[in-house]
C-alpha cells in the first residue's frame, strides 16, 4: 500500500508506534522497532515535501492497530485535537 505523507504525519506516525510499541507481543515489538527505524531513516532525508511510503500489509496492520490504541488512549485522556489529528492519519491507511 503507497501512502502519501509529509514530515508533520511522518512525524506523528513515528510518535504513535513509539508509543504504543510497550504494548504488544515480542514479535509485533521488533515489527514495529523495524519499522520505526525505517521511518526514522526516511523522516531524516525527507524534504518539508510530501512523499509516497509502500507499506507492506504486515505494516499496515501494524500501524492501523497501533493509531486505534492511541486514539483510544487520547479519547480516554479527553485530548480532542490529538484525537482528531491521529483520525486524519488512520484514514490515510484505511
Amino acid at each position: 500500500m503507497r501512502v502519501k505523507l509529509d514530515c508533520f504525519y511522518l512525524n506523528v506516525l513515528i510518535n504513535s508506534l513509539y508509543s504504543q510499541r510497550s504494548s504488544y507481543d515480542g514479535e509485533k515489538n521488533r515489527h514495529i522497532d523495524t519499522l520505526l527505524l525505517r521511518l526514522v531513516d526516511v523522516s531524516e532525508t525527507m524534504r518539508t515535501s510530501r512523499k509516497k511510503l509502500l507499506f507492506e500489509p504486515v505494516e499496515v496492520s501494524i500501524i492501523k492497530q497501533c493509531l486505534c490504541d492511541w486514539r483510544n488512549q487520547q479519547i480516554e485522556a479527553e485530548k480532542e485535537a490529538a484525537v482528531e489529528l491521529i483520525e486524519e492519519l488512520l484514514a490515510k491507511y484505511i
